[in-house]
């Protein structure tokens, strides 16, 4: 008998685990874009949303969030990256997404968080409560993230890192990148693949 069906017996609830990245938009894009962001900046507040409606236009590519809570923005930052985290391993990235979607829309930002519980129909929330509080690989991760981010100089958020999948290369943009600095970006790096050819 299976450990999982023992504990249908038993009476216990089994949660699924789904593992990272947790990517917004095609899983095959040629293209990623990963955003190094903190869930109490204001700056990536008002960017997410137009990044994430940007991605979506986009034919060939996809986003993916890298934890980067910055240290004057407190235990709020750690603690959001941490709530998010732990919603895409218990409900997968449209968990993890709606995570971040919430947060900003309720965060009083720099540090101040919100009230209150986040709303999900796919995660309980003692389950989310006690996988922020708990997990260490949670946060291991989110350290992994903050220690990634100083080793490629990245200090502030947003920053991102557009990768071409076929060719390996890739691009820094530090700030609130338009639409028209996001596809010079891409283009850019085409054109080089092109020129070393």
């Amino acid at each position: 008998m299976s450990v999982a069906c023992f504990a249908l017996i038993r009476g216990e609830v089994q949660t699924p685990q789904y593992t990272g990245p947790w990517l917004y938009g095609p899983p095959d894009a040629r293209w990623t874009v990963t955003e190094f962001a903190d869930l109490e900046c204001p700056y990536c507040k008002t960017y997410t949303p137009v990044l994430k409606a940007w991605v979506q236009q986009q034919k060939d590519v996809n986003l993916q969030w890298h934890h980067l809570p910055l240290d004057f923005h407190g235990l709020a930052a750690v603690h959001e990256a941490k709530l998010a985290e732990c919603a895409g391993k218990l409900g997968g990235a449209s968990a993890f997404w709606q995570v971040v979607d919430q947060t900003f829309e309720r965060t009083r930002s720099n540090g101040l968080g919100f009230k209150g519980s986040l709303d999900s129909s796919t995660i309980d929330h003692q389950t989310l409560e006690t996988c922020t509080a708990t997990d260490k690989q949670v946060a291991q991760l989110i350290d992994r993230h903050i220690e990634e981010a100083a080793k490629a100089g990245i200090t502030a958020t947003p920053t991102l890192i557009i990768e071409d999948h076929q060719t390996g290369r890739s691009l820094k943009l530090e700030g609130m990148a338009d639409d028209t600095t996001l596809l010079s970006a891409i283009d850019w790096l085409s054109t080089s693949e092109a020129g070393q050819k």
